[in-house]
C-alpha cells in the first residue's frame, strides 16, 4: 500500500514536471516567433546614395538618384525615398529629354506606381516647368498625373490649373481646369532718334522724340512625344 502511494506520488510529480517543460517550451517558441515577426513600420533594407539605371535594348532611358531608399515588407511592398529623388529621362540619341525631382517619393513595387511629393518639379526638353506638391507616375501606362493645383511656366507664360495629365516625359500634357493665363510683358523702348532741327533767328531749336512700346503674347502649343520608356523596377 505504501509502495503504491509512493509510486503514485512520483508519477504525479513527473507528470507535473513534464507539463512545466512543455509549457516552458511553448512560451519559448512563441517568444522566438514574436522576435522574428517583422515590424511593418521598420524597413527590412536601407540603401544610401542609390543610383538606378534603367536600360532598353542596351541604351539608357532613365537614371534615378536618391540619397536614401528604404524597403518595407508590407503586403504591398514599397520603396520609400524620404530624402527625395531626381530622375532624368533620355531620348534614343542619349540626350536628356526630361527631369523630375521631389523632396519625398514612394514607389509601390507591384503596382508600378510612384508618387512624388513635396516641391515636385518637372522639366521637359522645351524648358517647360511644372510645379506641384503631388505627382503620380503610372509606369504601366507611361503617364504622369495629379489632381492638386499646378503651375506651369511655358515660353514666357505662366499657367495655373487644378491638375495635369501628361506622358511620362512631360512632353505632351494637358492642364485640368486652367484658371487663367498671365503673360510676361516685355517693353522695349527705343532710344530717341536724332531729329533734324531748324535754328530760328533766336538760336532755339525743336526736336521730335519717338518711343515705341511692344507687347508680346506668346502662344502655347502641345508637343508630341517621340519616345516611350519602360517600367520603373525596384532597385
Amino acid at each position: 500500500m505504501m509502495a503504491n502511494l509512493f509510486s503514485g506520488r512520483v508519477l504525479g510529480v513527473s507528470l507535473l514536471f513534464v507539463v512545466i517543460l512543455i509549457m516552458s517550451s511553448c512560451e519559448n517558441d512563441i517568444a522566438v516567433v514574436n522576435s522574428l515577426t517583422v515590424d511593418e513600420n521598420t524597413p527590412i533594407e536601407s540603401s544610401y546614395d542609390v543610383d538606378m539605371n534603367y536600360t532598353d535594348s542596351g541604351r539608357s532611358v532613365m537614371v534615378m538618384h536618391s540619397p536614401e531608399v528604404n524597403r518595407y515588407p508590407t503586403e504591398e511592398e514599397y520603396l520609400e525615398m524620404p530624402k527625395g529623388m531626381n530622375m532624368v529621362f533620355y531620348d534614343s540619341l542619349g540626350n536628356q529629354k526630361s527631369n523630375l525631382k521631389s523632396e519625398y517619393a514612394i514607389n509601390y513595387v507591384d503596382k508600378k506606381i510612384m508618387e512624388a511629393r513635396i516641391n515636385v518639379v518637372a522639366t521637359n526638353a522645351k524648358g517647360d516647368k511644372l510645379f506641384t506638391e503631388l505627382l503620380t507616375w503610372d509606369q504601366k501606362k507611361k503617364q504622369i498625373y495629379t489632381n492638386v493645383p499646378v503651375r506651369v511656366i511655358q515660353e514666357g507664360k505662366t499657367l495655373f490649373g487644378d491638375g495635369l495629365v501628361a506622358d511620362e516625359t512631360f512632353t505632351d500634357y494637358e492642364i485640368i481646369n486652367p484658371h487663367g493665363e498671365f503673360d510676361i510683358e516685355s517693353e522695349e523702348e527705343a532710344e530717341p532718334a536724332p531729329s533734324k532741327s531748324k535754328e530760328n533767328k533766336s538760336g532755339n531749336s525743336s526736336a521730335t522724340k519717338k518711343s515705341t512700346n511692344s507687347k508680346e503674347t506668346k502662344k502655347t502649343s502641345k508637343k508630341k512625344s517621340d519616345d516611350e520608356f519602360g517600367d520603373f523596377d525596384s532597385y
